[in-house]
């Protein structure tokens, strides 16, 4: 007479010698597993909530993603278009082989610490503008990237100098130096330049760049 087969579901449990697990303890289980994890997400809120929250007000949260909505509809367009041509510059300037050291750009900050003359510090003129150091820096590099892309073509004569001077004679009237004035009368005027011949450029690649917004 063949034996009667037993259930495979008993065989396992007999075989491994373990009790099933019952309902009750499995819903335990994952309740204290979703306790922690949201108590493990509570203090990662806690502690980069820099990272999510701008401020508060009367208790009242203003989210990271509501400023940078606002911002986005406020100035969006206008910061793009600043990134997109600060990539333009660089890159046309690196293909004529052009890059500016860090050396060059602490010398140029250098300089202008000095024209502050100790009436204020680099650091609080910044912060009066909303700017950094990196900010400075990062500009610092656009402008003299500019300058050496026309600093060839953007001459000053003798005459034109003279013709700066003589149309200025107010801004100089207590100047006691000639060769000063002659110097930022020649600095004035090239930096003018620079930026006539920098816009007619610009204005041309620009158009024929291939730029694509989402």
């Amino acid at each position: 007479m063949p034996r009667e087969k037993k259930n495979s579901k008993k065989v396992i449990v007999k075989e491994t010698g373990y009790p099933p697990i019952r309902e009750e303890s499995k819903k335990r289980f994952w309740k204290n597993i979703l306790l922690i994890g949201l108590l493990i997400i509570g203090v990662l809120l806690w502690k980069f909530k820099g990272q999510f929250i701008a401020a508060m007000v009367n208790g009242q949260p203003i989210s990271r993603w509501q400023l940078n909505e606002q911002l986005q509809k406020k100035f969006g367009d206008q910061t793009l278009d600043g990134l997109i041509s600060e990539k333009l510059i660089l890159s046309a300037a690196k293909q004529k082989g052009i890059l500016i050291s860090s050396g060059e750009i602490d010398g140029r900050m250098k300089q202008i610490e000095e024209r502050l003359k100790g009436k204020i510090s680099l650091n609080d003129a910044l912060k009066a503008q909303g700017l950094t150091k990196d900010d400075l820096r990062q500009q610092l590099e656009i402008q003299m990237s500019i300058e050496k892309l026309f600093d060839k073509e953007a001459t000053v004569s003798t005459k034109d100098v003279d013709d700066y001077i003589s149309n200025n004679k107010e801004a100089y009237k207590n100047a006691t130096d000639p060769a000063v004035v002659r110097n930022e009368a020649e600095n004035i005027i090239r930096q003018q330049k620079i930026s006539d011949l920098f816009e007619q450029w610009f204005a041309d690649i620009r158009k024929n760049a291939k730029i694509q917004k989402f």
